[in-house]
């Protein structure tokens, strides 16, 4: 407490952090700090995003045949409820590929088949609804329900209660890649935003029953959807499932879907640190610079406590404590405009829609702090200001008293 209370009055004081060149080398390690937290937020939040979408659509673990579908299902659910340990609910689907018509405009759509009584035991897909409701069910005109991404609802101006036209592969039995051509009427009873730009673009969820009434699948389904206890066991119970169950059957995690992007987001988090890490060195510089200079200022103080018996240690440790908090302060505002900075972030995403879903596919990233990050940023801030303070510390240091008192 000694030294902190000597290196706060006898080296200037709130005069000092508040002089100029001071001022200036704060500002510098503020900002390149606050630099580091938005990308650290960003990309983080951009990985936890793009998970969750992933796993909200389309489950931990999916099962399914190589080119063909599933007639089995209770036999293949008694087959992992009996081998596969942490798996907590099951739901089959059926996928299908067609061509949506409304109001003059065609799109290629993904049709999917879900089953009402199971889905959202594995599927969150119900809490991204936001028109309507999930109802599959037949209008008094045996019209089923349908449920929309909200970029199919947008481009054809679609309504909760508006029908469209889909025509859907007329699939043979036992081959889902086959067939001729039949048309499909659905109802819209609600629309859902999945996260994800190309789910929301191609999306059209409606009944198991009548995809397979209207494919001709009979029974078939094209895969089971399977929910886990945690996130991160998938892609172990993903090779067990292979292992166990055998050929026909194959299986992939949550992790196979994007691979690409989220290797992607991994490495660029990594590159992007060390390359803001530059700034942080060249606010350090000036750093160095501002202790030279109060060095200099300073002989005739520094002889005085070298003639009062003050070591070399003593007084590099004074001026490496005055660089130590001009790099604390310094780092401590850059978080504080770094959080600020992640919020207005949010807000122009909200209003402003800075983030293209066709680049990133992600409609919205949403901002996400972790520990880990704000450490690393600390330590490595800290750590860089620290060495920085060595050499005007020890040119400290070595002053003679003598030459100090020279000429007083």
């Amino acid at each position: 407490m000694y030294k902190l209370w000597l290196m706060w009055k006898y080296m200037g004081g709130v005069r000092h952090i508040f002089s100029m060149t001071t001022f200036l080398s704060i500002l510098g390690m503020a900002l390149g700090v606050a630099s580091l937290v938005v990308a650290m937020a960003v990309v983080s939040g951009f990985e936890t995003t793009l998970k969750r979408s992933v796993i909200d659509v389309v489950g931990h673990v999916i099962v399914y045949k190589e080119r063909r579908g599933i007639s089995d299902v209770d036999a293949l659910i008694g087959r992992i409820k009996k081998d596969i340990s942490g798996v907590e609910a099951y739901t089959p689907f059926l996928m299908a590929e067609g061509v949506m018509a409304h109001q003059k405009k065609i799109a290629g759509v993904l049709l999917q088949g879900l089953d009402s009584g199971t889905v959202f035991d594995v599927l969150r897909i119900e809490k991204r609804l936001i028109k309507g409701k999930f109802d599959f069910t037949k209008d008094e005109d045996g019209i089923a329900g349908a449920v929309v991404g909200k970029g199919i609802a947008q481009k054809f101006s679609l309504k909760v209660g508006d029908r469209f036209k889909v025509v859907l592969p007329n699939l043979k039995v036992g081959d889902l890649t086959v067939g001729s051509r039949k048309l499909v009427t659905l109802n819209v009873r609600g629309v859902v935003d999945l996260g994800r730009h190309d789910y929301d673009s191609k999306t059209v969820f409606t009944d198991l029953l009548t995809v397979q009434e209207f494919s001709q699948s009979q029974k078939n389904v094209t895969g089971l959807r399977l929910r886990l206890s945690s996130d991160h066991i998938a892609g172990q119970k993903r090779f067990e499932i292979i292992n166990k169950l055998g050929s026909p059957y194959w299986a992939s995690d949550w992790h196979d879907f994007n691979r690409n992007l989220f290797e992607a987001a991994r490495l660029e988090k990594i590159i992007i640190f060390f390359v803001l890490l530059v700034m942080i060195v060249a606010a350090c510089v000036n750093i160095t610079s501002t202790l030279f200079v109060s060095v200099v200022q300073k002989f005739r103080d520094i002889s005085v406590l070298k003639t009062l018996g003050a070591s070399r240690f003593f007084v590099a440790q004074i001026f490496s404590l005055q660089g130590l908090l001009i790099g604390i302060i310094g780092c401590g505002l850059g978080m504080l405009i770094g959080f600020g900075a992640c919020y207005g972030f949010m807000y122009m995403q909200e209003y402003w829609g800075v983030v293209p879903g066709e680049v990133y596919k992600l409609n919205r990233i949403e901002v996400e702090f972790r520990l880990w990050d704000f450490v690393s940023i600390f330590v490595a801030s800290v750590g860089i200001c620290f060495l920085s303070t060595l050499a005007p510390a020890w040119r400290g240091a070595k002053l003679n008293a003598v030459e100090g008192l020279r000429y007083d």
